[in-house]
């Protein structure tokens, strides 16, 4: 048995490029969790375990407990946004209960207060669940890119059907953008748009850094009216068998054309060219069936994914201890998991 702790991008990119190809590893990169750091959600770790024909891969941002708190020598960690969590290869319940057991070890002895994880919905985590006990939070849509469009357009259902068929007449066209920098103009508009949480908006860091991902690693949609205008745009993710719609937005204007699901479907098309076999386009904000932005997904297949995320606090004495803190500082009551980081000036430091 073996227990590997690793912040080395060379290390890291040796191991990930050994691990089979699975849909959502582009989620599992060093250089996707660099982009995270740069968003200020804490520095890439991962843990890399394997006994026998079992091997785990965990990767996660490492971030301390604000220094204000009385957090110095304490840690969190948390998944990178999107779908992370363990990924495991030629899982035994042995190897899981070794894992289980060098993964809290190692927690206690790097001073962890409290995790937080979101699991790949394409990867069982089924072994898993006596460590982590997941609780579903969404349900995810994607799209299978098996045969040609107009099929792929079939299963789709009659609102989305007659959605990009408005689009196409309307004249709009799909291009490949070279960079994001418009797309995130459009996207941060509609962020204040429809008043999202402000972790939503994102950093210019974090822009920043999407731009500068590998090539193959993912690819950026607009389309245009016929005026050449961009009225909407797509940031996407992709790996070895999949892409993944990662963020994208509309112009206010442009609604009625319904350049979104033009988009999605001719980002679709663009995918399957490319010999990947699905697009995942993520789920809504809740899993209730009225949620709005899950409906619109919803209308683009039938194939549906359980999305798990799980809490675990390893220290609850000094997890409520700077809970109690940062209430006292904020005058807040905590909405997540990992709340004691919000609202501090430097919290970090």
């Amino acid at each position: 048995m073996s227990a590997e702790f690793i912040t080395d991008q060379a290390r890291w990119q040796q191991i990930i490029e050994q691990l089979p190809g699975f849909c959502g590893k582009a989620y599992y990169q060093y250089y996707y969790h660099r982009v995270c750091e740069l968003n200020g959600e804490g520095r890439p770790a991962a843990i890399y375990f394997k006994q026998g024909q079992t091997a785990i891969f965990y990767p996660f941002l490492l971030r301390p407990v604000p220094a204000i708190l009385g957090g110095n020598g304490f840690f969190d960690m948390q998944s990178a946004y999107g779908y992370g969590g363990p990924a495991v290869f030629g899982s035994s319940e042995e190897a899981i209960q070794a894992f289980g057991k060098a993964h809290a070890d190692w927690a206690e002895k790097e001073g962890i207060v409290a995790e937080f994880v979101r699991f790949s919905p394409f990867l069982d985590q089924s072994l898993l669940t006596p460590f982590f006990k997941p609780e579903l939070n969404r349900k995810t849509v994607s799209i299978e890119l098996s045969g040609d469009f107009a099929s792929m357009l079939c299963r789709a259902s009659g609102p989305r059907q007659r959605n990009y068929r408005k689009a196409a007449r309307a004249g709009l066209r799909y291009v490949a953008m070279p960079d994001i920098d418009k797309i995130v103009r459009i996207y941060r508009e509609a962020m204040q748009r429809i008043g999202a949480d402000s972790y939503y908006h994102f950093s210019d860091r974090y822009f920043s850094a999407l731009n500068e991902l590998p090539p193959d690693s993912r690819f950026y949609a607009g389309i245009l009216d016929t005026d050449g205008r961009l009225i909407a745009g797509g940031i996407f993710l992709q790996d070895e068998t999949a892409a993944h719609y990662h963020l994208g937005a509309s112009t206010q204007k442009a609604r009625d054309l319904q350049p979104d699901t033009f988009m999605l479907f001719e980002a679709a098309r663009h995918i399957a060219a490319s010999g990947r076999k699905i697009l995942h386009l993520g789920g809504g904000l809740s899993l209730a069936e009225d949620d709005g932005l899950y409906r619109f997904k919803s209308g683009f297949s039938k194939k549906r994914h359980d999305f798990y995320i799980a809490r675990k606090i390893h220290r609850p004495q000094k997890y409520q201890e700077f809970s109690a803190k940062w209430q006292a500082l904020t005058g807040r009551e905590p909405q997540i998991l990992l709340h004691y980081h919000e609202g501090l000036e430097h919290a970090d430091i």
